[in-house]
Formats: structure tokens, sequence, C-alpha cells
């Protein structure tokens, strides 16, 4: 190898512990694995954090698989699988739409709610452990930063995306 590149690729790998990706992803499981302590200290042992995204979702007459999907961000498929596993909890109750035949309406039970409100309690307990960390200002800051990079991949990424897989779909061959 090119010792140029040796170098280059020597003073990438010293750098690791700075990649975002990394940094971000670390984060993440930090903040997940608060979280999932927390609310199993709570009995809600059979709570991930993918089925409260999906309950943070529900408003409160209901809504399609196929919004909480797109609200979510992710697969009807995945959005379908999820709702499967809340209803099995108890979380959430299936229903038929009441003017589309094709959709269920998917709603919040007790059990849902307050799992609802025993989130927000854990986002407060997530908050709390990481200004020990970081202090308020710091913490507000990196909610700050992360919230402009959210929006400008809601409003510009995500957008093109969807564009693209329309386009795909309706331009078939």
């Amino acid at each position: 190898m090119n010792p140029e590149k040796k170098l280059e690729i020597q003073e990438f790998k010293n750098n690791k512990s700075r990649l975002l990706g990394r940094l971000l992803n670390k984060s993440y499981r930090y903040m997940s694995e608060i979280a999932t302590d927390f609310l199993r200290e709570h009995g809600y042992s059979d709570v991930r954090i993918g089925h409260i995204v999906a309950l943070v979702h529900i408003e409160f007459e209901g809504d399609t698989v196929n919004t909480l999907a797109n609200r979510a961000g992710i697969t009807k498929q995945g959005m379908s699988k999820i709702v499967k596993e809340l209803v099995d909890g108890n979380y959430v109750i299936s229903e038929k739409h009441p003017t589309d035949a094709r959709s269920v309406m998917v709603k919040l039970t007790d059990k849902g709610y307050k799992a609802l409100t025993l989130w927000k309690a854990c986002t407060e307990h997530v908050d709390r452990k990481f200004t020990e960390i970081l202090g308020s200002d710091r913490l507000e800051q990196v909610k700050d930063i992360l919230e402009v990079l959210a929006d400008h991949y809601e409003n510009n990424v995500a957008v093109v995306q969807n564009n693209d897989v329309l386009n795909n779909m309706m331009f078939e061959k």
C-alpha cells in the first residue's frame, strides 16, 4: 500500500471515536438503556422503545396503520407488526375503520394511556441523567442541533426519497 494512503487511513482510524455516526449510535444506545431500565423498573418489561414510538403517534380518536407508519417514518409492514404486538399486550385495540373497509383504526386502551404517561416520566428521567453529564445548557444545545438535523431530513431528504419512490412506481414499465 502507498505510504501516504496508509498514513491517511491510520489518521482516520485514530479519530474513529469522533465519527458522528458512531457518536449518535452510542448516545442512542445509552438513552435506550436508561429508558428500558426505567420502564422495567415500573413494571413495563414487555414494552420496547419502538412500541412507545408507535403509541406516541396515536391520536385520541385513533389512526390507521398507514397514518402511524407515515408519522413514525417506518414502513406499513413494520408498523403493522408493532401494532399487532401492542394489541397482544392490550396497549391498543384495532377496530374496523368507520368509512374505509380496507383500513382498521388503532386506538389506545387505558393501559396504552398509562404507558404514555409513564413514557413522559421516562423522558424526564433520561433528560435528568443526561443533564447530570452535560449540564442543562449543553443538553438543550444538543437537542437544538439534533432538531435542526431532523427537520432538515424530514423537509428535504425524506421528501426527495418519497418522491423518488412515487416516481419509480408511476413510471415503472
